[in-house]
């Protein structure tokens, strides 16, 4: 089972996907990082969406969204692509994060969180 998810320059620290540092790969039988890339998110008009591509791109299984990061387009690409969604609060660690199911709650949230990084100008 392969995991995608964002993280802060130590590897170890969940961020949104729009903010983290890498877009990494975690091998859920050995806790090992496979894969790491500077985020794409970064780069991209559409932050959130080019994480959830990559991660599609990627072949995932499974991804962990950090509180914020999944509006409904990426929602909608990974959903599409048959990966298993879950939340994770921002700032927890990949050894013990409190995973949870996605709710329509969290995708409005990040989706509102989207506009206002635009109308700021952080997108």
């Amino acid at each position: 089972m392969i995991t995608c998810t964002t993280v802060l320059d130590d590897l170890k620290t969940l961020e949104e996907f729009s903010k983290a540092r890498y877009l990494i790969l975690l091998d859920e039988n050995t806790k090992e990082i496979i894969y790491k890339e500077d985020n794409p998110a970064l780069h991209s008009k559409a932050k959130r969406p080019s994480v959830a591509k990559e991660c599609v791109k990627l072949k995932a299984d499974k991804v962990i969204a950090p509180h914020g990061s999944l509006c409904y387009p990426s929602y909608m690409i990974l959903k599409k692509a048959n990966i298993n969604i879950l939340i994770s609060n921002v700032h927890d660690t990949l050894d013990s994060p409190e995973l949870r199911e996605v709710s329509i709650k969290e995708i409005i949230y990040s989706s509102f969180q989207a506009i206002l990084e635009r109308i700021k100008g952080e997108g």
